[in-house]
């Protein structure tokens, strides 16, 4: 038996319950379809009561790389170089320095102590006593050939600079005798400049320094062939030596003048190690130190640092205290107390050149 109800179709009754069964609505399909495109269209879906598989870092790596081909092995090499170079660039590490900045700046401003009135200052070659004999330790280094014989007579190079320093002027010139060969005029004529204008050189500590090409000079800093050298600082040290030499101290002269013998400026000196460019700022500062009213030195600074006034050429150990100190070409080191040292006239007690290495 069958009846209408709700409009949905004939409904017939079941003989074994005696409930009602509907019959199949020919619209059921069309709703069903209307039903599962709206489900579709808001994410939702039929659940499934089987679990997915799953999934093994194996079977995500094997995916992966049937996804992405070569960049899949690409890609971890470029993070590795990636974080390789950020923990470079993120190292902190010192550049190099130049030279004339290798031992910091110094901002001490002391007057450097008179030169004796009573007596001219003496050059490096003398006070030798009765020793003729040149230990090796004072021996010129091997290298490069220098000029043994200019003709005696010298030229002032062109060039002038602006006045540095603090305290009483004085004015120098850059000269070389006529002969010498085989030397950078241009390159050492800028190192004067450069290591008499730093503040770890005289300029600033009680002396201001100006080089000029003319007019009033104090004194001529002059490169020198060996041999002619012998002529303005003796040779009763039997070793190639630099000096000071005051007007007056031999004949014809009548300006003071710095003697550099381009023996020493070509080979240095085996205090240094071979390291002839910080020898060179060594000769300038101790060589100008005698033009600037300053003797000998024969103590090691605080710290351990020979003093630019001691005779390192001759070695680095102290005739007072027998101590070795350490090579250093400045005046006012960067951070030493006591610079630029106990300064003495030279006597027989404190000559660095009879006690060998």
């Amino acid at each position: 038996m069958s009846s209408w109800q709700d409009g949905r179709g004939p409904t017939m009754i079941d003989p074994r319950e005696g409930r009602a069964l509907r019959q199949r609505d020919p619209l059921d399909d069309v709703r069903a379809a209307h039903d599962g495109a709206r489900r579709a269209q808001v994410g939702y879906g039929p659940r499934s009561s089987r679990r997915p598989p799953r999934r093994t870092f194996a079977s995500f790596l094997r995916t992966f790389v049937r996804r992405w081909g070569w960049r899949a092995y690409a890609i971890p090499v470029l993070a590795v170089v990636t974080v390789v170079a950020l923990m470079t660039s993120s190292a902190t590490s010192k550049p190099a320095k130049p030279l004339a900045e290798a031992m910091g700046a110094s901002n001490s401003a002391t007057s450097p102590p008179p030169a004796p009135a009573q007596m001219p200052l003496k050059g490096d070659a003398t006070n030798a006593g009765d020793n003729n004999v040149a230990l090796k330790g004072y021996a010129l280094p091997s290298g490069p050939a220098y000029t043994t014989k200019g003709n005696g007579t010298f030229r002032v190079l062109k060039g002038t600079s602006p006045v540095v320093g603090r305290g009483k002027l004085y004015r120098y010139s850059i000269d070389v005798e006529n002969g010498v060969k085989g030397i950078d005029l241009a390159q050492y004529q800028a190192l004067i400049v450069s290591v008499l204008s730093d503040k770890r050189s005289w300029s600033g500590h009680g002396v201001s320094l100006q080089r000029v090409d003319s007019g009033p000079i104090d004194f001529h800093i002059t490169l020198t062939s060996s041999l002619t050298v012998r002529t303005y600082c003796g040779y009763s040290i039997p070793v190639e030596t630099s000096c000071y030499a005051p007007a007056g101290a031999v004949d014809g002269l009548t300006t003071n003048r710095v003697i550099f013998n381009d023996a020493r400026w070509v080979r240095g000196s085996a205090a240094y190690v071979g390291d002839v460019a910080l020898y060179r700022i060594y000769m300038i500062n101790h060589e100008d130190g005698h033009a600037l009213g300053h003797n000998h030195a024969h103590q090691c600074l605080p710290g351990g640092l020979a003093p630019a006034m001691m005779q390192q050429s001759f070695g680095l150990r102290s005739a007072v205290t027998k101590q070795i100190c350490q090579a250093n070409p400045w005046p006012y080191p960067p951070g030493v107390s006591g610079a630029p040292g106990a300064e003495q006239p030279d006597t027989s007690k404190n000559d660095e050149y009879k006690l060998g290495d």
